[in-house]
């Protein structure tokens, strides 16, 4: 199966972070990949070098929160398969987003959402769905932990970047 079709897979919850190969080189590819499109993604509004950073640094705050999740289960050798499907998701939905961004107005208007700002709700809400299913699998926990685990890394790195760059959102 190919990769695109594999993180397509793992996306719609069809197989899980230990269907990927484990070469240690895929996680970073995706990680770069993610990076590139977090760039691209926020040109417009940020540029393209802080929408690079701040996807880099997401990217960084997650590889450290999933290794210390598998260390803290004893599971350390799923780390490259468990990043790499995280970082596949990630990058999958940036991707999708990229339209939705591109509709979404400028100016949001008081108690009124345009359907381009209800896609990416709906975009968020599944990303967050399908990396809590990777963390249920590889940290062998409920379908509740798993998606408590990666809501509260979420809310950690929208923070943090948030913090660190004057009120932007998240990559």
């Amino acid at each position: 199966m190919g990769l695109l079709r594999q993180l397509i897979e793992l996306c719609l919850l069809r197989i899980g972070p230990e269907d990927l190969p484990g070469d240690a080189r895929l996680p970073w590819f995706l990680a770069a990949g993610y990076v590139l499109s977090g760039g691209l993604l926020f040109m417009a509004d940020e540029g393209f070098a802080a929408g690079m950073m701040q996807a880099a640094l997401d990217a960084a705050l997650l590889a450290g929160f999933v290794w210390a999740a598998l260390k803290m289960r004893e599971h350390p050798e799923r780390f490259n398969q468990t990043y790499a499907a995280l970082m596949g998701i990630s990058l999958v939905i940036s991707l999708l987003s990229w339209p939705l961004f591109s509709a979404a107005p400028a100016e949001i208007a008081a108690n009124e959402l345009h359907p381009a700002q209800i896609g990416l709700l709906a975009l968020l809400l599944w990303s967050l769905i399908a990396q809590g299913q990777v963390l249920r699998r590889a940290l062998e926990v409920s379908a509740g932990m798993g998606l408590l685990l990666i809501f509260v890394y979420f809310m950690l790195s929208s923070l943090t970047i948030a913090a660190l760059f004057s009120g932007s959102g998240p990559a």
